[in-house]
């Protein structure tokens, strides 16, 4: 089955690469279905992989090991290589719960000297429920009702915080999606998390506009907030960016946003975004000729 979805191109070339070196290193073979226990092995890999703890949430305890602790390459072929030191781990995801979950990431952890893998999550989680900042900023996660210092800032990290705390709960769904999604079981209560942690925004194929999904729980009023708050606030990062790295004058390219060509409005709003942050006017920006510098 998994065969013939590949020979169909179902599977994207850099998933299909990561893969085949997973298999290399373990010495398997590619399995028939989807469910089979080394699907699930590769995914939990794959999430261990990308979810770090050193530098954050947890402290550095060794700059000599910084690379290997948090480079999610470096990560994958060492998970991959413990796996392989414990051929047993193979068949051990049978029913992708959480109980699995939990034994076979425990293993591989302490096989490369990580964290245990709730440690980052349980650190974070720790944070919670003081009523200091944290929580208020969880509370304006649950209604979007964000406040407008620094709200992409505010945005982003608001949803890394409920994902973390939801992940904790579930960890299972989150590693092993498509097997929680589908079927028996998909309960409604898989299914509301699911939908908690949708992207905030969405395009659509006949336009390169960006547009503000409707979310449970949250008003009109607060979703409409959001979106000018948040992209308010994106345009003078796009400046800031330019203004720091970039050579020449400031480029107003902002057809991602609105799929326009002529944006003289939202341009207008970028200066004055601008202006407002850093007390400098971009019209008013000497630009420096590199070569004469």
């Amino acid at each position: 089955m998994l065969e013939s979805y590949r020979k169909k191109g179902q599977f994207g070339p850099i998933y299909v690469a990561a893969f085949e070196l997973f298999l290399q290193l373990l010495g398997a073979v590619w399995p028939e279905r989807y469910d089979d226990p080394l699907v699930g092995l590769f995914l939990l890999i794959c999430d261990l992989a990308i979810n770090p703890t050193r530098g954050y949430p947890l402290e550095i305890e060794s700059f000599e090991d910084f690379i290997c602790d948090v480079d999610p390459g470096a990560r994958f072929t060492r998970l991959c290589l413990a796996a392989a030191e414990a051929p047993e781990l193979q068949k051990a995801i049978q029913c992708f719960s959480a109980v699995e979950y939990e034994f076979v990431a425990s293993r591989l952890a302490d096989q490369c000297g990580y964290d245990y893998p709730f440690a980052g999550l349980d650190a974070i989680v720790g944070l919670f429920g003081d009523g200091g900042p944290v929580d208020a900023l969880l509370e304006e996660h649950r209604t979007f009702g964000f406040g407008p210092v620094n709200m992409p800032v505010r945005v982003i990290f608001s949803h890394h915080l409920a994902f973390a705390r939801d992940k904790r709960a579930r960890p299972e769904m989150f590693c092993w999606p498509g097997m929680w999604l589908a079927g028996e079981r998909c309960t409604d209560e898989i299914q509301n998390t699911f939908e908690a942690h949708l992207s905030l925004f969405q395009d659509r194929g006949d336009t390169e506009q960006i547009f503000p999904r409707a979310m449970p729980g949250r008003s009109t009023e607060n979703i409409k907030g959001l979106v000018n708050g948040f992209f308010s606030g994106m345009l003078a990062f796009d400046l800031a960016l330019q203004w720091t790295l970039f050579p020449g004058p400031f480029r107003y390219d902002f057809k991602w946003l609105t799929g326009k060509e002529e944006n003289r409005e939202l341009i207008a709003l970028a200066k004055r975004q601008f202006e407002h942050y850093y007390e400098v006017n971009p019209d008013a920006v000497e630009v420096i000729n590199h070569a004469d510098s």
